[in-house]
């Protein structure tokens, strides 16, 4: 049986005026809130052919992080102003639930969108959907570089020089350690809560199952693995260090000892990789300008592709995986939908 043909449609084109630095989508796709390096957030309404744009509050000296609420009409974002805010998406007025010296460079709902995790230096705090702050979570040995939610559940993992934590917060707490001698810059959950993998400074992925209770290290990279991203059904991991995206297949005994999928299309190193939501379809940009959708199953060349005028620097999905928004260094902002 063929594969249908699948084509990415733009659909609208924002000019940003400044370099991206994160986005987030809405949970019903016709929102999509931008954080710029100049500190404003950006709040883009999406109809069917075009996209408004209204300024929201500003972030002193720079944004760093946006999080929409799973579910829910909440999003949270955090700046160089040291604040982290809670926002209502239906006012669009904010509160400040967090001040510190140190920037607050990570954010993350949990799945049921009741928890917010707030990643500040070596701290990591929960805060309720209502802005209170939880139990406090011991510290970690080195600065935090990613944060994580297992799946639908309450353990949240986070990663940095020394390995992994992995802290379950309900019903009470509980904090586990997962030690590793190296710097681990992502954290990377399979859907199914299996695996926790993680892009490492030396050149490595690094991977913990802990169903299981094994972890294992697949080696080889010319760089440090700043990018990992699971499909859907959690069984291939795609990652990149320079130009080339090297993807793990964890079927079956998982990938000790088996030749990864390499996909090819870029001349410079990757700055975005992203597999679909709820679909199989694998999304990456670059150095090179180039913007590149692909089929793991297809993996001679990519089924569609786009340039832009600067290298890409932001790429997300909606939830539902059918609408895509890249942007470039310059600001340029294409919102796309998938056409068969």
């Amino acid at each position: 049986m063929s594969v249908p043909a699948i084509r990415l449609e733009r659909r609208a084109r924002v000019e940003l005026g400044d370099f991206p630095v994160d986005a987030a989508w809405s949970a019903d796709g016709r929102a999509l809130l931008v954080a710029g390096g100049e500190g404003w957030l950006l709040w883009i309404a999406i109809a069917d052919t075009a996209a408004g744009a209204q300024r929201l509050g500003t972030h002193a000296g720079g944004a760093l992080a946006v999080a929409w609420q799973n579910g829910g009409q909440q999003f949270a974002s955090s700046g160089q102003d040291g604040e982290v805010r809670l926002w209502d998406a239906r006012t669009r007025e904010a509160r400040v639930i967090h001040s510190d010296s140190t920037w607050s460079e990570r954010l993350a709902w949990s799945a049921n969108g009741r928890l917010l995790a707030v990643a500040t230096g070596r701290a990591l705090q929960v805060f309720g959907s209502d802005g209170v702050l939880r139990t406090p979570l011991p510290e970690q040995s080195g600065v935090i570089a990613a944060i994580a939610w297992r799946g639908k559940s309450s353990e949240l993992a986070s990663v940095g020089n020394g390995g992994a934590q992995l802290h379950r917060l309900e019903p009470e707490l509980l904090s586990r350690e997962y030690a590793w001698q190296g710097a681990c810059l992502t954290a990377s959950w399979s859907p199914d809560g299996r695996v926790l993998a993680s892009g490492m400074q030396d050149g490595s992925v690094h991977f913990w199952n802990v169903a299981a209770g094994t972890q294992s290290q697949m080696r080889g990279y010319g760089a440090k693995v700043a990018l990992t991203s699971w499909s859907a059904n959690s069984r291939l991991l795609a990652t990149a260090a320079d130009e080339l995206i090297i993807v793990w297949d964890f079927s079956g005994r998982g990938p000790e000892g088996s030749e990864p999928l390499q996909l090819g299309a870029h001349t410079a190193r990757l700055t975005q990789l992203s597999f679909q939501p709820k679909g199989s379809l694998l999304a990456a940009g670059g150095r090179d300008h180039r913007l590149t959708l692909w089929r793991t199953a297809q993996p001679q060349q990519p089924v569609d592709a786009d340039m832009y005028t600067d290298e890409v620097a932001l790429l997300r999905w909606s939830n539902d995986g059918t609408q895509l928004a890249v942007a470039d260094r310059s600001g340029a902002l294409n919102l796309y939908s998938l056409r068969a």
